[in-house]
């Protein structure tokens, strides 16, 4: 494979020429300039650029530490793939400010997992000493939507925000970002986590996880290791004691009024109104929220908990429920090839006590 050639400007852009023409990173508007700052976004931007590719050579006009050379090349081996050419220097090491162990971050994307971790961190810490830090770019098909909830949410919750304004022309996207977005979302919050002085960045936990290089546990304890080795006095971390429909449930117990403005729906916004339109027709009473298009893996997630737990739920005309659960064995059949590591085993379980509780037995899922 060819060398791939990344350079990087002052103004916090990345720019690569690929095989699939230019692709780029830059952060807009105000972000920390500092070395730190420039060092992480350069190197964990490099990652993912290159991470749909794995070019086995790579030359830069920026400097690429020891630390995560190791890092990207764990990412070309967890795949079976191997860099063979990455110029770095020694290991750098930074010397941050002491951070406050009773100040986080959370890594905010306005659905139920980001959601159920500023419930629960504002339990504990208190909201605040919670900043809610959210990418704008980097889920290109809903950025805007999404950073439209996140205020909505804000207005409604009242918490610190922060939002980072990523132009994003990487034609990393679909499942397969999962090999480098979350050490590099979390790596750009970091500089505000500093000026804040949170020394958590929470993220999803990986209870279900079947995911790429970044959506696993021991490769994120890797990339705290790095964190350490740099002197930054931040880690990200994340809680695995609730499972997706877990979270739903524990939102609907005990903040149902936050769930109204919740964004987590998978259905690009084009075809989403139709969808919602489509279940209203069909059922009348089921009152989905306004961000839902019904019918998505994400929506179906949210409603088969509130069949189960929400109180709101009783309004609902019996037959009408049946229908969306015959809807869904349906469309767990034909999506399950495609979408097995979201239809897990919790979703599956939720499922069957919901057609249990509805009297529809023989639609009861598989768990194998």
């Amino acid at each position: 494979m060819k060398n791939f050639q990344v350079n990087f400007n002052s103004d916090f852009e990345l720019i690569m020429d690929g095989p699939k023409g230019r692709e780029r990173l830059k952060i807009n508007g105000e972000y920390p300039n500092t070395v730190l700052s420039r060092c992480l976004f350069s190197n964990l931007g490099l990652m993912h650029l290159i991470a749909p590719y794995f070019p086995e050579e790579i030359s830069t006009d920026f400097q690429i530490t020891s630390q995560m050379k190791e890092l990207i090349s764990a990412m070309y081996a967890s795949e079976n793939h191997r860099l063979l050419s990455l110029d770095s220097i020694e290991g750098v090491r930074f010397f941050t400010p002491k951070t406050d162990p009773n100040k986080v971050v959370i890594a905010y994307s306005a659905g139920k997992d980001s959601m159920w971790n500023l419930w629960w961190a504002s339990e504990k810490y208190g909201m605040e000493n919670v900043l809610v830090a959210h990418i704008k770019g980097l889920n290109r098909c809903q950025s805007s939507e999404e950073v439209g909830y996140i205020k909505r949410q804000q207005k409604h919750i009242g918490f610190n925000l922060k939002i980072i304004d990523l132009l994003n022309g990487s034609r990393n996207c679909g499942f397969q970002t999962m090999r480098s977005r979350d050490m590099f979302l979390t790596g750009i919050i970091i500089p505000f986590a500093l000026e804040f002085g949170a020394s958590k960045i929470i993220i999803e936990g990986f209870i279900e996880s079947d995911e790429l290089f970044t959506g696993k546990e021991e490769n994120m304890k890797y990339f705290n290791d790095i964190l350490k080795s740099f002197g930054i006095s931040v880690q990200v971390a994340w809680r695995n004691d609730r499972k997706e429909m877990d979270c739903v449930k524990d939102l609907i117990l005990n903040r149902p009024e936050w769930l109204k403005h919740i964004c987590n729906c998978f259905s690009n916004p084009a075809y989403k109104i139709s969808l919602h339109k489509s279940w209203q027709r069909r059922t009348p009473t089921f009152p989905l929220y306004d961000s839902q298009c019904g019918s998505c893996v994400k929506c179906r997630i949210i409603n088969i908990a509130r069949i189960l737990y929400d109180p709101e739920m009783k309004k609902v005309k019996p037959d009408e429920i049946r229908f969306y659960l015959q809807n869904t064995a349906k469309w767990i059949k034909e999506k399950l090839p495609t979408h097995a590591d979201m239809i897990n085993r919790s979703f599956r379980e939720y499922f069957n006590q919901a057609v249990e509780k509805y009297g529809l037995n023989n639609l009861k899922s598989s768990q194998e």
